[in-house]
């Protein structure tokens, strides 16, 4: 279960800059490319349908970790896009972010509301080296956040709360 306690409210245009793509990484002038998103791993959009059921699967795994109340206190959160690198000449996972957003909204007399929206870029853990299809097979299971990765040192799940338990950005 979530414990999100010590939360702190943040807020709208960090938002956009959470979720807005970096820029490509690649390797020498004249070599190919270093890293690829994993969806466009080993071809473009080739392991697209996989990534995809992964990240399903993540974000129902956290709204069912809110649903039993493990994001109190703060009760409106929610995973927002998850995205993994593969070192390519190793087809390895070199990293994943899973963006999460935060809301409240707080109406006043005179009728105004103001959000309070929160933004968390965290970063899963990984091992240092994880093949692709070690990563995949690993994390095809109904609960994918119970999960600790060969090598990692700890599971999804406790990732996510210890990157939730940092203040996060306004948006």
């Amino acid at each position: 279960m979530f414990s999100f306690k010590g939360l702190q409210r943040a807020g709208g245009a960090a938002l956009l800059a959470a979720i807005a793509p970096s820029p490509p990484i690649v390797a020498a002038a004249g070599s190919s490319v270093a890293f690829v998103d994993l969806i466009d791993y080993p071809t473009q959009e080739a392991n697209g349908d996989r990534f995809h059921s992964l990240e399903d699967r993540l974000a129902g795994a956290f709204h069912d970790a809110c649903a039993d109340g493990g994001c109190a206190p703060r009760r409106f959160l929610w995973p927002m896009q998850l995205r993994c690198s593969v070192q390519t000449p190793q087809a390895t996972v070199a990293a994943c972010a899973w963006v999460i957003a935060g809301s409240h909204l707080t109406v006043s007399a005179t009728g105004h509301i103001t959000p309070d929206v929160t933004v968390w870029r965290c970063l899963l853990p990984l091992p240092t080296s994880i093949a692709v299809e070690q990563f995949h097979a690993a994390l095809e299971v109904h609960d994918p956040l119970s999960v600790r990765l060969p090598g990692a040192s700890a599971t999804l799940r406790q990732g996510v709360q210890d990157c939730l338990a940092a203040p996060g950005s306004r948006a």
